[in-house]
C-alpha cells in the first residue's frame, strides 16, 4: 500500500463509517473539475495521524419554503415585515448553520496550510450527507429558490477550498458533482422560465449566476460557467455612467447595500470565469469598474446615492469600528486583481474577512500558496 493508502485504510475510514455515508471506491474516481480561482492546498499527512470528525453532519435540509422578509405593500422592498423576518430567518436557520459550519471547516484548513486535515475532511463529509440526501431538491416557493442559491454558491466555494483533501483521500465525487448539476438546472429554471421578473435582472440574478458557475466548476460543466458569465453580463449592461445599478437603487434606503449584495457574487463569477479562461469584468466595456468605485466611495460619503434616490441610507452594520467583513469579502480578490485598497475610499476592514455565501473566510483563500 502507498502512504495515502495506508493513511486511509487506517485513520479516514473510521470517521466515515461513523457517518455512515461513505463507501471507500475502488479506484481514484473523483471528478477533478474546472479550475478553482485559489490554490489548491493539498493536506500534509502524517503516518501517524488519527483524528475522526468531531461532529456528525446535521440532518439533511430537504425542503425549503420561505417568502421575502420585506412588506408587500412596499414598491421599494425595503420595510421589513417583522412576521415575516421572524418566520423567514426560522425557516432559513438550518441552512445556514449548516453552510456556515462547512465553510469554516473549509477556511480552518485553507488556513492552516493543510495541517488541519480533519477540518478538511469534516467540510467534505457534510457536503457528501447533504448531496447524498438530495438536499434543496424541493423548494416551495420562488423566495426559496432565490435564497438557496446563496447556500449552494457558498458550498460550492468549500468544495474547491478542500479539493485537495478529497484528492489525497481518493474520494468519489460523483454523487456531489451530480447534486451540484441538479441544484443549478433548477436555479437555471427557475430564472429562465419566469418572464421579464425584476429579480431576473436584480442582485437575485447574479446570485444565482454565482451558484451555477460555481457549480458548473465543481463539476467540470463548463456550460454552466458560462451561464454564470451571463447572469455577470446581465448586471454589467446596465451599469449607469454614474456607476450605479438602477435596480438596487430602487431599493430606495436599502440601496447602498443592495449595490454591495450585488457586487459581491459579481467578483465570484468573474474569479471563476477568469481561472478558466473567461472574460466576464471585461463585459459591456468593462463597466463593472464604474460599479466598484461608486459602491465604495458611498461607503464614508453616501451623498450620492442619498442624492439619487432621495432617501437616507441604512446604517451599514459594522465591528469594532470597521464596516461588517461579510458585506466586503469580495474586496480582497477584486484588490488583488486590479489593484487598490478599501483605504482609498477612507475606510478600514478587520481582516480576515469572512462571509459563508462566498465560502468562507476569502481573505484566508486569495492569500493561500499551492502546497
Amino acid at each position: 500500500m502507498n502512504r495515502h493508502r495506508r493513511f486511509l485504510a487506517r485513520v479516514f475510514l473510521p470517521c466515515w463509517a461513523m457517518a455512515g455515508a461513505f463507501v471507500m471506491p475502488t479506484a481514484a474516481a473523483h471528478a477533478i473539475g474546472l479550475n478553482s480561482p485559489f490554490a489548491t492546498v493539498m493536506p500534509k499527512l502524517e503516518v501517524d495521524t488519527q483524528f475522526t470528525c468531531p461532529d456528525q453532519p446535521p440532518k439533511v435540509e430537504k425542503s425549503l419554503s420561505v417568502t421575502s422578509i420585506y412588506d408587500q405593500n412596499d414598491p421599494s422592498h425595503s420595510k421589513i415585515d417583522d412576521e415575516q423576518f421572524d418566520e423567514y430567518s426560522e425557516a432559513m436557520s438550518g441552512v445556514r448553520n449548516y453552510l456556515t459550519a462547512v465553510t469554516k471547516y473549509a477556511s480552518d484548513y485553507v488556513s492552516s496550510k493543510g495541517a488541519r486535515v480533519a477540518s478538511g475532511v469534516c467540510a467534505v463529509t457534510w457536503l457528501d450527507a447533504w448531496a447524498k440526501g438530495d438536499a434543496l431538491s424541493d423548494l416551495g416557493t420562488r423566495q426559496s429558490a432565490l435564497s438557496a442559491t446563496r447556500i449552494v454558491g457558498g458550498m460550492g466555494m468549500a468544495w474547491l477550498a478542500v479539493r485537495g483533501v478529497a484528492e489525497a483521500m481518493h474520494y468519489d465525487s460523483s454523487t456531489l458533482a451530480d447534486w451540484f448539476e441538479r441544484r443549478a438546472t433548477d436555479f437555471i429554471a427557475t430564472y429562465e422560465e419566469s418572464g421579464n421578473l425584476g429579480s431576473n435582472r436584480s442582485n437575485h440574478r447574479y446570485w444565482g449566476g454565482f451558484a451555477v458557475a460555481a457549480s458548473g466548476v465543481m463539476a467540470g460543466d463548463m456550460d454552466k460557467l458560462k451561464w454564470g458569465v451571463q447572469s455577470f453580463k446581465i448586471g454589467a449592461c446596465q451599469i449607469r455612467e454614474d456607476g450605479a445599478l438602477p435596480l438596487e437603487l430602487n431599493r430606495k434606503k436599502r440601496a447602498r447595500d443592495y449595490h454591495f449584495h450585488a457586487i459581491a457574487p459579481m467578483v465570484m463569477i468573474g474569479e471563476l470565469a477568469a481561472a478558466n479562461g473567461l472574460d466576464a469584468y471585461g463585459q459591456c466595456g468593462g463597466a463593472f469598474q464604474r460599479l466598484v468605485k461608486f459602491a465604495l466611495t458611498q461607503v464614508e460619503d453616501p451623498s450620492l446615492i442619498v442624492a439619487l434616490t432621495g432617501t437616507k441610507q441604512q446604517t451599514i452594520p459594522d465591528r469594532d469600528g470597521h464596516p461588517r467583513g461579510d458585506r466586503f469579502a469580495w474586496v480582497d480578490p477584486y484588490f488583488k486583481r486590479f489593484g487598490g485598497s478599501e483605504a482609498d475610499y477612507g475606510f478600514t476592514l478587520d481582516r480576515p474577512l469572512f462571509s459563508s455565501n462566498l465560502g468562507g473566510r476569502i481573505t484566508t483563500y486569495v492569500e493561500a500558496v499551492a502546497n
